[in-house]
């Protein structure tokens, strides 16, 4: 567990920062950056994992979530570039009472 435990308090900090980001901002664009940071933290916590104890299992379940992350990212994009036609905005208040179309 030692060589898990650094790896890990080094990930946390990361993983607090893409939590705030999602919680605080109302810009589209913004919280999936934030999600964005949210899955690389996922992704480094399961490579440590897998680094230290899982060998095999981890590289297979952080492959999966690089891939799901990846996947993620996609369909966000295509969110925002849709919201962004239809509204002309990317804040997610304006999103959320529907605005007004263009």
């Amino acid at each position: 567990m030692s060589e898990l435990g650094g790896a890990l308090w080094a990930t946390i900090p990361l993983l607090v920062v893409g939590l705030y980001g999602i919680a605080a901002r109302r810009n589209l664009v913004r919280i999936m950056l934030a999600l964005e940071i949210v899955g690389a933290a996922t992704v480094t916590m399961l490579g440590a994992a897998a680094a230290a104890k899982w060998q095999a299992s981890g590289e297979v379940l952080g492959l999966l979530a690089l891939v799901a992350v990846g996947i993620e990212g996609a369909l966000l994009i295509a969110l925002a570039t849709l919201f962004n036609e239809m509204y002309g905005d990317m804040d997610v208040i304006v999103l959320k009472e529907g605005g007004e179309e263009k």
